[in-house]
């Protein structure tokens, strides 16, 4: 099976889709915010359980390695973005343009992220086969070692519930 790749548009298409849909997007906020997890790695994830594509934790570091460049940048500019919210006080101009560029930032990042999972030599399982628990395991358990979640109950249970969400 050759290793699949990631259209950038394709990519970022998915992820708008996905974390709009049920309570993905507070679960993800949550992670986020309280353990860490880049949200943009999460969504990758996401992908992959639902292409029934494996990730291992080497090349799952690799892709958090990309993402870091933008990553501070994004904090950065994400805490500025919650300074000037409208509820605290802010211009609600000011506001939107700081939420535009916090998408453009998180376009870049995504873009880095791509660029690195399409240079990993993932394992796809084809269309074909059925996903089974130990695909998900693998790609999961990836993800929650290279974040340390491994000993966070909260943590996990907020990962099982996105995972959830994708059925």
């Amino acid at each position: 099976m050759p290793t699949p790749n990631i259209e950038n548009r394709a990519f970022w298409e998915y992820s708008v889709s996905r974390y709009t849909k049920g309570d993905m997007a507070p679960l993800a906020l949550l992670l986020q915010d309280n353990h860490k997890v880049n949200v943009n790695v999460l969504l990758l994830i996401c992908w992959c359980l639902e292409n029934n594509v494996i990730i291992n934790l080497p090349q799952l570091k690799a892709v958090i390695a990309a993402s870091s460049a933008t990553e501070e940048k994004l904090q950065y500019h994400r805490a500025r973005r919650k300074a000037a919210s409208p509820e605290k006080g802010g211009d609600q101009a000011e506001y939107d343009a700081l939420k535009a560029q916090e998408l453009e930032l998180e376009r870049q990042q995504q873009h880095d992220i791509v660029a690195s999972f399409n240079e990993q030599p993932v394992t796809h399982l084809g269309q074909g086969q059925s996903v089974s628990s130990n695909v998900f395991n693998a790609s999961i358990a990836a993800f929650i070692n290279a974040y340390g979640l491994r000993d966070n109950n909260e943590a996990r249970q907020l990962v099982s519930l996105v995972v959830n969400q994708l059925s």
